[in-house]
């Protein structure tokens, strides 16, 4: 099957950065994720909150950084009544629902319309639409049923009265019912991992369409002249130090690469800093000593972030 909507425990199969990778984007918010999605009378609403019809569906929706993580990180069940629909094709037709809604009171939607056309891209939709509860009204109905039970000098029951209309609200009215998205529903988009991580990440780009985007990266060009190209030789330390442990973590995120060269720092045998370079390093910065000068050198976390991106592209080009 030719998906892009995977199941989180399919992971491992398709790209090559480790699973604690994985969850650590959603930790650090850059990565949302999507969720399955299945059911009818689903709304179509117009930018001015006009009702154009129901549907039914069967596919993913869209989350938020904050959702993922509710559901990902802290295991709890979310509620929603909008989302964002990620694949308008598996809806078959928008069905015209003005006349079941005619007759109900209305303080949903701005108003009833029509239009038939399926989205052609993701589109915000909203929860089933159907009666639901006017709370308010149904407040107002039980003040008023007890008055008059007062005035007639019948018994009021007060506790029947109040718990009725929390079981079932005596006045409905046209709304949204959320919809439940509990932790198994989530998915993740696959192009999403090749955008942060770059396509080598997949373990078969060419199934998503990255495979002509790799080879053109590496096809030599036919005219190569027979002019010695003089060899594109690393000098600068940290960056020397970059490689190193892109060699070994190529799809890893800088922070983790930052960490990782703080530990290797601490230690008496360094595996990426092998000419013991670094002379200091803290939380937010790189101070070590360039060969043949005395001058001291300075880099902050965040130019190493820059320098890193600019190594790893580098590595990945040629």
């Amino acid at each position: 099957m030719n998906r892009i909507f995977f199941r989180l425990n399919e992971v491992k199969d398709l790209v090559s950065i480790s699973y604690g990778d994985f969850l650590s984007l959603i930790d650090y918010g850059e990565l949302t994720l999507c969720a399955w999605l299945e059911g009818q009378k689903f709304g179509l609403v117009s930018k001015n909150n006009a009702l154009l019809g129901v549907f039914d569906y069967s596919g993913t929706v869209s989350l938020t950084k904050r959702q993922s993580k509710t559901l990902l990180c802290e295991g709890k069940t979310i509620r929603l009544e909008q989302f964002l629909i990620q694949e308008p094709e598996r809806i078959k037709a928008i069905i015209d629902c003005r006349e079941w809604f005619a007759d109900l009171p209305n303080h949903t939607f701005s108003k009833l319309s029509y239009s038939g056309d399926v989205p052609n891209g993701p589109f915000v939709a909203c929860g089933p639409v159907g009666l639901v509860a006017d709370q308010r009204a149904s407040l107002n109905y039980v003040k008023n049923k007890q008055q008059q039970a007062l005035v007639d000098g019948e018994k009021v029951d007060l506790l029947d009265d109040w718990m009725s209309l929390l079981v079932d609200a005596p006045v409905k009215q046209l709304g949204i019912k959320p919809i439940e998205i509990k932790p198994e529903q989530l998915r993740f988009d696959i192009r999403k991992l090749a955008e942060q991580f770059g396509p080598e990440c997949l373990k078969q780009p060419e199934r998503f369409g990255f495979a002509k985007q790799i080879e053109s990266q590496t096809v030599m060009p036919s005219n190569r002249t027979s002019t010695p190209i003089e060899p594109n030789v690393e000098t600068n330390p940290i960056k020397v130090i970059m490689g190193a442990l892109l060699d070994e973590y190529p799809t890893a995120r800088s922070d983790k690469l930052w960490n990782l060269l703080r530990q290797d720092f601490k230690q008496t045998v360094r595996c990426y800093d092998i000419e013991q370079v670094i002379d200091e390093m803290t939380q937010d910065q790189i101070i070590w000593f360039g060969r043949g000068r005395d001058a001291e050198n300075v880099m902050s976390y965040k130019t190493f972030q820059n320098q890193l991106s600019a190594v790893r592209k580098q590595r990945f080009k040629t």
